[in-house]
């Protein structure tokens, strides 16, 4: 039976390529798109939603419309690309468009977390767990940059901003996955892709590459340790404590 999942934070149609992942490893899929951009048009087989981020209400439509769609909701997977983001967020010049960021890349994450776990879990049980995965995607930050006395470093650094609205999504998901840690019925599960990582710039890849990791922690025959939970996985790497794709 395929499985269902929500992908959030990177829309079409920049998250076309990890909805196709998605799809081609056996998932009914339902991406969040660009509200602004009319050629933000989903991959075939894929469903798509809009998301107004800086909006409680709007995570909770989102949320509601997957499981209208799917009847239930096996894994959400929330995406913070940094490099992604760094065109838009490259530098704030006031305090309105700091207060916007703030709403686009914090809250947003945390609103949809708490929507897609509150409504789950009233239709889910232990038979039909919730996988709850957060992917971030690094990129310099100007700190690193400086340290590493690189002039002319491969990435772009992310600005001041941008690199404080990363901490609080990594912050955010390591204490949203122990709050879980002891659940029967929601699994959390966190990827980090670094820059320098072969997957980095291919989401189809990464999208593959997570469902099959997926698959192998479902395999385990015994469960993963507390702290292996709390633990960002490397993508690419093939089970836990195992070695990646790319050595």
């Amino acid at each position: 039976m395929e499985k269902t999942v929500l992908i959030a934070g990177k829309e079409l149609p920049d998250g076309a390529n990890f909805a196709s992942g998605a799809v081609t490893s056996a998932r009914r899929t339902l991406i969040t798109k660009n509200r602004t951009d009319e050629n933000a048009l989903p991959p075939n087989g894929t469903l798509s939603a809009d998301w107004n981020r800086p909006s409680a209400l709007s995570a909770r439509s989102l949320v509601l419309r997957a499981l209208n769609e799917f009847g239930r909701l096996d894994e959400s997977v929330f995406i913070f690309d940094e490099q992604h983001f760094s065109g838009k967020f490259d530098s704030l010049e006031n305090a309105t468009e700091n207060v916007h960021l703030i709403e686009e890349l914090v809250s947003s994450y945390q609103y949809l977390s708490m929507e897609v776990v509150m409504r789950t879990q009233k239709k889910s049980g232990e038979k039909n767990p919730l996988r709850l995965v957060y992917v971030y995607k690094s990129s310099p930050s100007l700190l690193e940059c400086v340290l590493k006395g690189e002039k002319k470093p491969s990435a772009k650094p992310s600005s001041p901003f941008l690199s404080a609205a990363a901490s609080a999504f990594k912050a955010y998901a390591e204490n949203v996955a122990a709050s879980f840690v002891e659940s029967e019925t929601v699994f959390p599960l966190l990827v980090q892709c670094d820059f320098d990582n072969p997957l980095y710039s291919n989401d189809n890849a990464l999208a593959t590459w997570l469902f099959g990791y997926i698959a192998t922690l479902e395999s385990l025959r015994k469960p993963l340790l507390p702290k292996q939970k709390l633990t960002w996985v490397k993508a690419g790497t093939k089970s836990p404590g195992g070695f990646g794709f790319f050595g």
